[in-house]
């Protein structure tokens, strides 16, 4: 519902253009990472597309990058692969990032090479997240600092000038509620586009989810931060937030007892192949004090002596 009264708002501006000859105010757009994003062109002279041009620009760029020419994306455009124009000659952005957002401009070229009309801009923002503490110190009793902002034109986390409605950035715990400060939780604000949460995690945080929400004209967009405490054995989640995620870690007990397997089964075999050796030794050791002819042969262990049965004493009565 949000999207068609963009879309209607954004038809109504390029209205006024086409009366004033002047142009107004950015339609602004917001976003998250990882979501398909649309964007209207509202001055469109030719339904094949084949007069429209896209330009993208923002903030450090020496000058606006063209996307689209005549109703085509551009091969050498780094987000060939991500751009589509739509049969209305709107921008399609899929698998959106961070560094998507900035002013796209809609143009009209007739075919002498003269613009018509008036732009078409459109500021796109989108919500991005980052974990600004090392995965490897997301440790109990250890705090953390997730930082959700709006990456504008400007940069990220800056209020861009051009756009005039009212954002806001807040912490949800799971029941939707906002979150305060308090002893575990401490929330700054930056500013209204900047927001960040750091929090002494515990072993009941184990798959605890934090959500990042941005409000603008009573509309909202929101990611969600889930964590997995490392000594927590049960859950197979890993540090994870939604779009983003980093790899997860193995807790330091697992790779513990992995090792300590590891080791054992080692001994083992070792001592099994001992044992067979000793074996065969003694075996063939046995074998070869024993005469091949029934002849007498001493056990040096056992102090005893073999007799083979059919050879008669030398003393016997032979009477």
């Amino acid at each position: 519902m949000a999207d068609i009264y963009y879309y209607i708002f954004c038809r109504l501006v390029a209205i006024l253009y086409l009366l004033t000859g002047v142009s107004g105010d950015t339609c602004s757009l917001y976003t998250r990472v990882g979501d398909t994003v649309s964007l209207s062109c509202t001055n469109v002279v030719n339904q094949d597309c084949s007069s429209t041009t896209w330009n993208y620009h923002r903030t450090g760029l020496r000058s606006a990058i063209e996307e689209v020419g005549h109703g085509k994306i551009k091969t050498n455009s780094r987000r060939a692969d991500r751009l589509k124009v739509a049969s209305d000659c709107s921008l399609h952005i899929s698998a959106v990032r961070a560094e998507d957002a900035g002013k796209y401009i809609c143009q009209q070229f007739l075919s002498n090479g003269s613009q018509h009309g008036v732009d078409a801009p459109v500021h796109l923002s989108v919500l991005t997240n980052s974990l600004s503490t090392p995965v490897t110190d997301v440790k109990p009793d250890r705090p953390v600092t997730l930082r959700c902002f709006l990456y504008t034109y400007d940069g990220p986390g800056i209020c861009s000038d051009g756009v005039t409605e009212q954002v806001s950035l807040l912490w949800l715990n799971e029941t939707s509620n906002k979150l305060e400060n308090y002893s575990r939780h401490q929330v700054t604000q930056t500013s209204d586009c900047d927001i960040t949460l750091t929090v002494t995690l515990q072993k009941e945080d184990n798959n605890r989810k934090w959500t990042c929400q941005l409000n603008i004209n009573e509309k909202e967009i929101s990611i969600d931060f889930t964590f997995m405490v490392p000594g927590i054995t049960y859950s197979t989640q890993g540090p994870a937030w939604s779009p983003t995620s980093p790899h997860s870690e193995k807790s330091p007990y697992v790779n513990r007892m992995y090792v300590f397997v590891g080791v054992a089964m080692g001994v083992a075999v070792v001592v099994a192949v001992c044992v067979v050796a000793a074996v065969i030794i003694l075996h063939r050791r046995k074998k070869n004090q024993i005469p091949a002819y029934g002849g007498p042969a001493r056990n040096k262990d056992l102090g005893l002596t073999a007799v083979n049965s059919t050879s008669p004493p030398a003393n016997e009565d032979r009477s």
